[in-house]
């Protein structure tokens, strides 16, 4: 497997390919609230899409350097320019790209597939159904000076926020219920939900049942419900774990 390093365009990136000649369609992996290039440190999961005749990019979108320091208001043409530059790089796939995330990578993914056509395939782990409040870099200062998480076109997204926040939560890390409880706001989830019937390819949700960040297995009931309704053309698989919020399951 070769490593490559991205920092043209803007980017912070890591790619990573083999020695094939073949065309290779191209994976985008995007990390949740950690920030930075999370999937590179994961490593084993690139290795094995790799091994199966994929070209991955892992990349950052925020808290590495020349990027935003906090996950708010990060722009969606930001993760445009990825995608442009990997059609640009010779022996890859054209106009036919999967994205891969977790957590607030999955609403990312999930997000950027309802937006640009050339995004084929979505794969989220532990997915959301809306657009969240941004996160600051201090977890204390959530209910602070709120924020959306992305921005399009130079306006900022409708966003769900946390109707509390308590501090012993913060401390544990355990977000589930304010998560749940933002759900009550229901015109606020309903600008807030991503339009899951725009992706233009298939679409696989993981969810874990022990999940104490967010309710990811309701979330992605709502977005097969939704894509049920809307009659989507395309595959679409939810696979439920009883596991937690960072439970990732990859089949060789």
């Amino acid at each position: 497997m070769i490593k490559t390093e991205v920092t043209g365009n803007g980017l912070v990136a890591d790619l990573f390919t083999d020695n094939t000649s073949q065309p290779r369609k191209a994976i985008i992996m995007l990390g949740g609230s950690e920030g930075g290039k999370s999937w590179s440190r994961i490593k084993r999961p690139i290795e094995v899409l790799v091994q199966k005749g994929f070209c991955v990019l892992s990349l950052s979108y925020f808290k590495s350097p020349g990027l935003p320091p906090t996950l708010q208001e990060i722009q969606l043409e930001y993760f445009k320019k990825a995608i442009d530059w990997l059609f640009e790089q010779k022996g890859i796939v054209k106009n036919e790209i999967a994205i891969l995330g977790g957590s607030k990578g999955a609403e990312a993914a999930l997000l950027l597939g309802s937006i640009y056509p050339q995004v084929k395939a979505v794969i989220a782990l532990s997915p959301s159904c809306v657009v969240w409040q941004g996160i600051p870099t201090k977890r204390f200062d959530l209910g602070k000076d709120v924020k959306s998480s992305w921005t399009y076109k130079g306006e900022r997204l409708p966003y769900l926020a946390y109707p509390y926040v308590k501090k012993l939560d913060l401390i544990l890390m355990q977000l589930r219920n304010i998560h749940e409880e933002a759900f009550t706001n229901k015109n606020r989830a309903r600008e807030a939900t991503i339009a899951v019937e725009n992706i233009g390819g298939a679409i696989m949700l993981i969810s874990g049942k022990r999940d104490r960040m967010w309710p990811a297995v309701t979330m992605g009931e709502k977005i097969v419900k939704r894509l049920k309704a809307m009659d989507f053309d395309h595959h679409y698989e939810h696979v439920v774990y009883d596991g937690g919020h960072n439970a990732i399951v990859m089949n060789k």
